[in-house]
């Protein structure tokens, strides 16, 4: 199975292939979305605590999520790994075969992913102005 986040290799092996990308708000640029979301979580370019907060308005993600005032509000729905930032839940995905396929079109994590990147390429949106 190939999307634009992994590929299967003929040898049995996973890698993963990261995209690049940039910030919003900034004139910076990240390999992976994990690092994209790092970066904004901590408050250098949008509101604090807006990252997180905003997992829980995308439909796909914040049905299944825990609650954002648990201790670990993020999990991996294939392993049930907990993670307290988003970013962290990212990164355990994008490095972790088996966890990836969440990433995927139509998957949970695939479906956040685009929500921020929807939500975001509305100029304006929740920026610190810079």
């Amino acid at each position: 199975m190939t999307n634009q986040h992994s590929i299967m290799q003929p040898t049995g092996e996973f890698e993963l292939w990261l995209r690049r990308y940039e910030c919003w708000f900034c004139p910076s640029e990240w390999i992976g979305f994990s690092a994209l979301l790092e970066h904004l979580e901590t408050s250098r370019c949008v509101k604090e605590d807006r990252i997180r907060t905003l997992a829980f308005e995308c439909p796909e993600y914040g049905f299944y999520g825990n609650r954002l005032t648990d201790p670990y509000p993020f999990f991996c729905f294939q392993c049930h790994a907990q993670f307290t930032q988003i970013s962290a839940l990212f990164y355990h995905v994008e490095r972790n075969g088996p966890c990836s396929y969440l990433l995927g079109d139509g998957e949970c994590l695939g479906n956040l992913r685009d929500f921020y990147i929807e939500y975001y390429d509305c100029p304006g949106c929740d920026s610190l102005g810079y």
